[in-house]
């Protein structure tokens, strides 16, 4: 085994798996951190020039890089010089250091939008839709020391509305990360949902919703859905999560996908292919909700209300 090959496969796993967890919300990390950590380069870069077995050279490179996140994790990440210079976490409510939690408030006022779509980027967290308001959104953000960029762009009767998480971020954080929005009920709406380790329960009942577009691991989903549009197209991309999604009774229904090692629940569906569920009344009801999931370890239910 070439000595390149050790030094540059380890250093490729252990940013690779930095960017994961950063991704998925399970630590926060300042990069500005790193440089304390620079000797490790040596370090491996020896072990990979030492004359033994290549199997040796990588179990010794991967515990070095394994105690080097030990490490890191312990780091005193005030004390850094370049805490204070480097670190932007945001904060509508005032500013932050990144030591505390960040609380945020956002919304926004129209009274002219017709069609809205939430587009929502966040890692690990608790996400809640419950209630209504005279705004066009409104959203209460506690817990966590991670921000999020807001904007609205509204166009002729449309509006997109982007929430997304910021990624700056301070390693040793296993404190909630709380999302309560509330929207208003007057347009249709679409969501376009992506999401890490998190639990996230929409209460759509009171809202005309026409597209549910959500991607997620190692989550716990759920949706209640009202009778508010004709309509509704969703689409779920998920893997090691619980999915559970609550129609009308009256709604005719149709699921369509596959899921793999997974618990399936949908009382009142009949099977009209493989991978295809339809409920008695979906030709003749006058709300329709399709259902394309793509679930994989998970467990699935469509339950009707």
């Amino acid at each position: 085994m070439k000595h390149q090959n050790v030094f540059w496969g380890t250093i490729l796993i252990t940013f690779g798996l930095l960017f994961l967890f950063d991704r998925l919300g399970i630590f926060e990390l300042e990069w500005f951190m790193v440089w304390r950590l620079w000797p490790v380069l040596i370090i491996l870069w020896g072990v990979s020039i030492l004359p033994v077995r290549g199997l040796f050279k990588l179990i010794m490179a991967l515990g070095i890089a394994a105690l080097s996140l030990l490490i890191y994790a312990n780091l005193d990440h005030e004390e850094s010089p370049f805490h204070n210079k480097l670190h932007f976490n945001y904060n509508d409510d005032g500013d932050t250091t990144g030591v505390e939690d960040v609380s945020q408030v956002f919304s926004h006022r129209s009274d002219s939008v017709k069609t809205a779509k939430l587009r929502l980027l966040a890692g690990a967290g608790d996400f809640k839709l419950n209630g209504t308001t005279n705004e066009l959104i409104y959203i209460m953000k506690s817990g966590g020391r991670l921000g999020y960029d807001f904007k609205v762009e509204e166009l002729e009767g449309d509006a997109t509305i982007s929430l997304e998480q910021k990624s700056d971020i301070n390693m040793r954080s296993n404190k909630p990360n709380n999302l309560d929005i509330q929207l208003n009920e007057n347009p249709v709406w679409g969501f376009d949902i992506e999401i890490g380790a998190a639990n996230f329960d929409f209460d759509l009942t009171s809202f005309k919703v026409d597209t549910i577009d959500l991607e997620g691991g190692a989550t716990s989903i759920q949706f209640k859905l009202g009778d508010k549009h004709p309509e509704t197209d969703i689409n779920i991309d998920a893997a090691a999560s619980s999915i559970k999604i609550m129609i009308p009774e009256s709604a005719g229904c149709s699921v369509v996908g596959s899921s793999i090692l997974s618990h399936r629940e949908m009382a009142g569906f009949n099977q009209v292919s493989k991978g295809h569920y339809e409920t008695d009344n979906f030709s003749s009801a006058s709300q329709k909700i399709k259902i394309n999931v793509d679930a994989a370890v998970s467990s699935f239910e469509v339950k009707r209300y």
